[in-house]
């Protein structure tokens, strides 16, 4: 069995949800529950370790749960600084360019991060 990884996860309309995105790009995190990445996204961003997970949250009333990684995992440089559905498709469009725009914000995704194809929800 691979080595489990923590996600992030918020309650939206009862269901635990991602955290970061929004609209179509946001995912629902039932247990037991193989979730996949939407396709030509960089993939469901986990953390390496529960302290990596808790200083994410910076003590924000966020739920941590554990996930089995699925797929080769990666790490990036820039992710979108922005959470709305709209950042999010012009994020994705200057990547498969291979540049980015001024109107395009962008950051260094936060430490431990690790994007998967998808994750086995355990809890």
């Amino acid at each position: 069995m691979r080595k489990v990884k923590f996600k992030v996860v918020d309650v939206y309309r009862g269901k635990r949800c991602s955290i970061y995105a929004r609209g179509n790009y946001r995912l629902i995190y039932s247990k037991g529950r193989v979730v996949r990445a939407r396709k030509g996204t960089l993939g469901v961003a986990v953390f390496e370790t529960r302290y990596q997970a808790e200083n994410f949250c910076n003590s924000d009333p966020h739920n941590i749960i554990r996930v089995v990684p699925i797929g080769r995992g990666r790490t990036v440089d820039t992710i979108s600084r922005d959470l709305d559905p709209s950042s999010f498709n012009d994020f994705y469009v200057c990547m498969k360019k291979g540049y980015y725009t001024f109107d395009v914000e962008t950051m260094k995704p936060p430490s431990g991060t690790v994007f998967y194809p998808a994750v086995k929800v355990l809890e």
